[in-house]
């Protein structure tokens, strides 16, 4: 076995015999700290024991103390803190067969990435490979984080901290700083499965919400837009001019998402299926892997060349340009194919074909086969004139923060998987993958009894879905076999409280649009969980049903009832809305609608005026610079603040 190690300002690379990554990220060594060669080796860096050695495959271990915490690994149905887990990376369609819910595992997306805080100092450990990898973290060894590679070489990553933003910010300059979207995908979405349909009921769907002054920013079309459930086709029945319907979205403000799978029919008269010959997965013996999905028998694009990646893009230009299409939901991409039962997954030995001519099995490659599909796409949205291309993907790996927004798919309502979706988006956020969500209300519907869990009242917990995903980056109401959950169509006081969520998250749609732009830049979570910023805090890291919005806000949702328990970090925080000021740490109950506290030294700007307690700075979208020092206040643009200081709010004009 052969080892060598590098090192720069952002991280320790550890090359294992000599790996060629099938996914390359920008890295440029500083300086070789050694190279070695033996049947093992073990190296500390940055405080952390790294042994390797070789077992069928490859065995990462790490030390694992008493007291040290594990986070990250992307979207994992386990705490916040993963000790004593035992997880895969394999992408699956993980409610084809039964629900997720709960230590469901593995899930859609795929991020080999932990960060292990010890001693108050954080260090990121990344493994750079798309196979299939076991991440156990102190339950086979109860002092060992142990990651099974199972291919003979690897290319791995000790990346450097001493803070949980430190390595986020370094991770994220190895395998990219996340996309810069357009503004519109902060905003409210509304989607169902399977399609709204047809065309004219589109745009009344939309009248009704403008009637309620909560329009969405985007509505989707899912399978039903298509032609026998083929990719980039109509149904001319019930769609028989969607270049109108696109304008008549547009015409209100409102964008058109589209649903593309991955899998392209099997039709020998189909035109986007013969101009791809060439382009497909195929079986080691040179055929044409063939699978099915919702067309019937199908194909798989072979995205990990860049001939495949270079016809998709045309696809998706061509799409875009003839239709006015906004936006792209990549769906079924782990890639699932429903031929092979066993996980629905293509089969581990279908061949994939490199940039560089190598040919690698499905089973070395899989969790990349989104993020070169989601690469792919955002190349045609590009090409078709989209500066901010909008794509939702469900599945994903690392780096797939450049060209993607995920979501966490086809969750089951239910008040534990209102916190488990709380979880999922907190860990997705400190994995690297800020823009995240999942599917307001729940997927998951009534019309299959062997998944659905009956609520009471499917209106109340609509609404705590609601508050919980108040301030996450993707927010978008989908579901499939449900009642209807758009707000017109609920009981009235179900329908205001559906509203006041939205109205109080586009009146701090500034803020947002502001830690959007930081994040682009930076690779900051958006949503952050409190041991983000409050690292030494033990309590911190038990806690899920409560996230930082940025560096300024503290939000709790009221998820249980009419009144909660929260927990305050150290530091002073005052209430958004009664102006009382609170020491940390400590436990408060509050019965408001919207638990929010703004952070000491914090500037949040809304719609309508600043929130300003103590001194900050922040900078806006636009570029524009807010500051307050002592009693200097810049406010350009703003004519009025709210100023929070010894339990009071003070109103005043800037002009």
């Amino acid at each position: 076995m052969k080892v060598v190690i590098e090192e720069n300002e952002l991280a320790f690379r550890i090359l294992v015999n000599e790996p060629r990554p099938i996914v390359n990220f920008e890295y440029k060594a500083g300086r070789i700290i050694g190279e070695y060669e033996g049947l093992s080796h073990e190296v500390k860096l940055l405080g952390h024991l790294i042994r390797i050695r070789e077992e069928g495959g490859l065995i990462i271990s790490k030390d694992l103390d008493l007291k040290e915490h594990v986070l990250g690994l992307g979207e994992k149905a386990y705490e916040l803190d993963r000790r004593r887990v035992r997880v895969r990376m394999w992408n699956l369609d993980a409610s084809a067969s039964a629900p997720y819910s709960w230590y469901s595992d593995p899930l859609y997306a795929s991020i080999p990435f932990l960060i292990s805080v010890r001693n108050g100092e954080a260090v990121g450990l990344f493994v750079n490979s798309p196979a299939e990898l076991i991440f156990d973290i102190g339950l086979s060894k109860y002092d060992e984080v142990n990651v099974i590679v199972p291919h003979g070489d690897v290319e791995l990553y000790v990346v450097k901290g001493p803070s949980i933003e430190e390595v986020i910010e370094n991770y994220t300059s190895i395998t990219g700083k996340p996309l810069d979207p357009p503004d519109w995908a902060l905003d409210y979405q509304i989607s169902r499965c399977c399609g709204y349909e047809p065309q004219e009921m589109v745009v009344r769907i939309i009248n009704e919400h403008d009637k309620l002054n909560v329009k969405p920013s985007a509505i989707y079309l899912d399978l039903q837009y298509m032609d026998s459930g083929k990719l980039f086709t109509w149904n001319r029945v019930k769609f028989p001019n969607p270049r109108q319907l696109a304008e008549d979205l547009h015409g209100r403000g409102v964008r058109l998402i589209t649903i593309v799978d991955h899998w392209i029919k099997l039709d020998q008269n189909y035109e986007v299926f013969l101009s791809g010959l060439g382009k497909y997965c195929e079986t080691p013996n040179g055929e044409l892997y063939v699978g099915r999905g919702w067309p019937g028998a199908v194909v798989f694009p072979d995205f990990f060349n860049r001939e495949a990646r270079e016809w998709w893009a045309s696809l998706i230009e061509r799409w875009v340009k003839e239709y006015g299409i906004d936006g792209i939901w990549l769906d079924m991409n782990e890639p699932t194919d429903y031929a092979r039962e066993r996980e629905w997954s293509i089969d581990r030995g279908v061949l994939h074909k490199l940039d560089d001519g190598r040919r690698v099995k499905h089973e070395l490659a899989r969790n990349a086969y989104p993020y070169f599909q989601a690469m792919a796409t955002y190349e045609g949205l590009k090409r078709a004139g989209h500066d901010k291309p909008f794509i939702l993907s469900r599945a994903g790996y690392a780096g797939i923060q450049k060209y993607a927004f995920l979501w966490s798919a086809d969750n089951t309502p239910s008040q534990d998987d209102i916190l488990l979706q709380l979880q999922l988006m907190e860990s997705m956020s400190i994995s690297g993958i800020p823009f995240f969500g999942c599917d307001i209300g729940g997927f998951i519907g009534r019309g299959d009894l062997r998944r659905y869990r009956p609520y009471a009242d499917q209106g109340e917990l609509l609404v705590k879905y609601y508050r919980a995903a108040l301030f996450f980056p993707f927010f978008r109401s989908h579901t499939s076999s449900n009642p209807d959950r758009e707000p017109y169509m609920l009981r009235s006081d179900y329908t205001n409280a559906i509203k006041r969520v939205i109205e109080l998250r586009r009146s701090l749609m500034p803020y947002l649009l502001a830690l959007v732009q930081e994040s682009h830049e930076t690779g900051h979570p958006i949503i952050r969980p409190l041991v983000y910023h409050f690292q030494d805090d033990e309590d911190a890291y038990h806690i899920i049903d409560e996230y930082m919005v940025g560096g300024g806000l503290l939000y709790a949702p009221q998820i249980y009832g009419e009144s909660r328990r929260i927990y305050l970090p150290k530091g002073n925080w005052v209430d958004w809305w009664s102006c009382g000021e609170y020491e940390g740490p400590t436990w408060i109950e509050s019965n408001r609608e919207f638990p929010l506290f703004i952070r000491e030294n914090s500037i949040i700007p809304t719609t309508s005026d600043l929130r300003i307690y103590g001194n900050g700075r922040i900078r806006l979208r636009d570029g524009r610079i807010l500051e307050r020092n002592e009693s200097v206040l810049k406010a350009p643009g703003y004519s009025k603040a709210i100023i929070y200081s010894n339990g009071r709010c003070n109103e005043v004009n800037l002009t």
